[in-house]
């Protein structure tokens, strides 16, 4: 018996030993909506290998707080386990477990005790809309399948940064299927963005929607292209510059449409590249790019006709089972229309019965499709010739003794109201015959030569188409009389020109010379002395520093020369000064000072002060009295270099 209790003992520990190590989750059990009539589902997780492995779930519950527990179980085989809601209680509180059997092994998960009604779990948001304009990005996904608003946490970040959460809430609404949520978002930057929800009344949030790659804002492809021709068709080539990563890192889709004439095709395409076989008309070709979040503005490129005839140099006798007529009316006579007619039934006959009279249209016939698509005909067309209504403006030039030449303009196709056919031009001399020549529609000159010399001439032109000839153009001229008369004739008028010009510059050349004689007779120049602006060179001379000395000198009359003066001071006896002095002496010495090298070059005799003060005899005795009289008045001072 102790042994059997030891065995017993032992399987039990490694029972639970075996219930504890179970690789099976506790079961996750929710409803995917708040549908009454939804089913539950049970997700299990496995750490190990799930090959061969059956799972048995099971759900107690009790209706009653005393009644037995009832229990139900589901096998699966997989990891998904699907509980149909007629066979648990929802109400109440369950408890839920499942247990793994594999090769005669058993284990069991712990137990969980929820309330099943409580689990509710959305769906992640599938974001199947994204709209990129103005700095805003406009999601939209599907609305859960019970139809009602929800709460959602989005977030979104820049590439390699960090996230940033917000949360909203959406409303109820039986009409619209669609939640939707506008983000502001910088321009220039390119982000990712996920969103989940939960209901209103529970707290299980659904997984994180996929993660969605926002772009930027495509712009309008620049498109280049080229034609040539090739066995007679041509053929042109399409080219658009990449997008910038910003805007092609998620794809970019390109929509053509091609206007051919008689058929509008659709292509898309993610090539930088579109080669096609165009009729000789014009075609129209618009491209929109278009990325994850922005559909660009189209791009339109019009790829222009051939140049238009002048003429039909062929026609077709019976129109192709299987053509494309196309025909407009030409505004200038050289411009086309923003309308244009196509038919796939029309003759060139038929459209006639259409067309302005006496306005010039043009027609294409195409045939063929796609890369055999040709132009076998094209043709200007009238549905009524009439005469035209304007003249060419004529010229004569070039006038010689014997011949002119006559130029003109040619006559505005919308004048013609007609194929024109050639002009025609009239000479008459006087009142003599009068010429006629014929000139091709296509020249706007014409040399008229045998004429006579110093003769006058009238030329009239018009134009004619088959309905007859229009208003004319009327011109005189004369022709020359010798070799230096150019008469009517613009080398005339430069020769003239030149002429005056050089007698005018000749007589101006002359006028101004005799103007300067006359000017030097009347008013002759007056010398002036020439002062040097250099001081002399004395750099290799032994100057010493000239220093002012100043010696007082007393002058005296011969009979006074023993008789002391009354105004004079004998302590200042050699000394000339002013017994009053005035206010101009200062100025007075500073010129004498300035004065000073001029008067020593005067004066080169060392006995020159001695001469000058020696006054005269007969002056002496007037001087004498003046001085007993004036000798208040003033005294001279004497500096070397002064005058007295």
């Amino acid at each position: 018996m102790e042994a059997v209790g030891i065995l017993l003992l032992v399987a039990a520990v490694v029972f639970s030993a075996e219930g504890a190590a179970c690789p099976v989750s506790i079961p996750y059990c929710y409803r995917k909506s708040t549908l009454k009539e939804e089913d539950f589902t049970c997700e299990l997780e496995d750490r190990e290998s799930t090959h061969g492995v059956k799972y048995i779930l099971f759900i107690e519950s009790r209706s009653f707080a005393n009644a037995p527990p009832e229990r139900v179980k589901f096998e699966s085989r997989e990891l998904i386990v699907h509980v149909p809601l007629e066979y648990v209680l929802t109400g109440t509180q369950s408890d839920i477990w499942v247990e793994r059997q594999k090769d005669n092994i058993n284990c069991s998960s712990n137990k969980t005790t929820v309330i099943l009604k409580h689990l509710v779990k959305y769906s992640s948001p599938d974001i199947q809309k994204k709209v990129r304009s103005a700095g805003n990005l406009m999601l939209s996904w599907p609305k859960t399948e019970d139809n009602k608003g929800a709460i959602h946490e989005i977030r979104w970040k820049k590439i390699n940064a960090s996230w940033q959460n917000d949360t909203f809430e959406t409303e109820d609404n039986k009409t619209d299927p669609w939640d939707s949520y506008r983000l502001p978002l910088q321009i220039h930057s390119v982000y990712q963005v996920q969103i989940r929800r939960k209901t209103k009344q529970y707290h299980i949030w659904s997984e994180w929607s996929n993660t969605v790659d926002v772009p930027v804002e495509i712009k309008a492809p620049v498109v280049h292209w080229r034609q040539e021709k090739k066995k007679g068709r041509r053929k042109v080539t399409l080219k658009w510059d990449v997008p910038p990563p910003e805007a092609s890192s998620s794809g970019v889709t390109y929509n053509l449409t091609l206007n051919f004439p008689c058929k509008t095709k659709n292509k898309t395409t993610k090539e930088t590249s579109y080669s096609l076989t165009a009729a000789d008309s014009e075609l129209r070709v618009s491209i929109i790019a278009i990325n994850d979040v922005s559909t660009s503005p189209f791009q339109e490129i019009i790829i222009p006709p051939v140049q238009h005839l002048k003429h039909c140099h062929t026609s077709l006798s019976k129109m192709p089972k299987k053509h494309c007529l196309e025909w407009y009316k030409l505004v200038d006579g050289e411009t086309r229309t923003s309308h244009v007619n196509t038919s796939t039934r029309a003759t060139v006959k038929s459209i006639k019965n259409g067309m302005e009279k006496f306005v010039r249209y043009y027609y294409f016939i195409h045939t063929g499709q796609n890369r055999h698509r040709t132009t076998i005909s094209m043709c200007p067309i009238y549905s009524e010739e009439g005469a035209p209504v304007a003249d060419p403006h004529v010229t004569v030039v070039n006038v010689t003794e014997n011949s002119a030449v006559l130029t003109w303009v040619p006559i505005p196709v919308q004048d013609q109201h007609g194929f024109l056919l050639h002009y025609a031009i009239w000479i008459s001399r006087g009142s003599s015959h009068m010429a006629y020549f014929e000139v091709a529609e296509n020249q706007t000159r014409f040399l008229l030569s045998n004429l006579s010399k110093d003769s006058s001439y009238t030329v009239y032109i018009a134009g004619r188409t088959k309905a007859g000839a229009g208003p004319n153009a009327t011109e005189y001229f004369s022709t020359r009389s010798g070799p230096f008369f150019i008469h009517n004739s613009g080398f005339s008028k430069i020769i003239l020109t030149v002429f005056v010009s050089g007698v005018l510059l000749l007589f101006s050349i002359c006028f101004s010379f005799a103007l300067k004689r006359l000017r030097r007779k009347l008013l002759p120049v007056i010398p002036r002395p020439v002062i040097p602006d250099t001081d002399p060179h004395l750099d290799h001379q032994d100057l010493k520093e000239v220093t002012e000395e100043v010696h007082n000198v007393t002058l005296l009359y011969r009979d006074d020369v023993d008789k002391p003066s009354r105004c004079l001071n004998l302590e200042q006896s050699t000394m000339l000064h002013d017994c009053r002095h005035t206010s101009d002496e200062e100025e007075e010495d500073e010129e004498d000072e300035e004065m000073v090298a001029h008067f020593i070059n005067s004066f080169p005799n060392p006995n020159y002060k001695g001469q000058m003060l020696r006054l005269s005899e007969p002056l002496e005795v007037a001087e004498k009295s003046q001085t007993e009289s004036n000798c208040d008045i003033s005294t001279p001072s004497y500096r070397p270099g002064s005058v007295l």
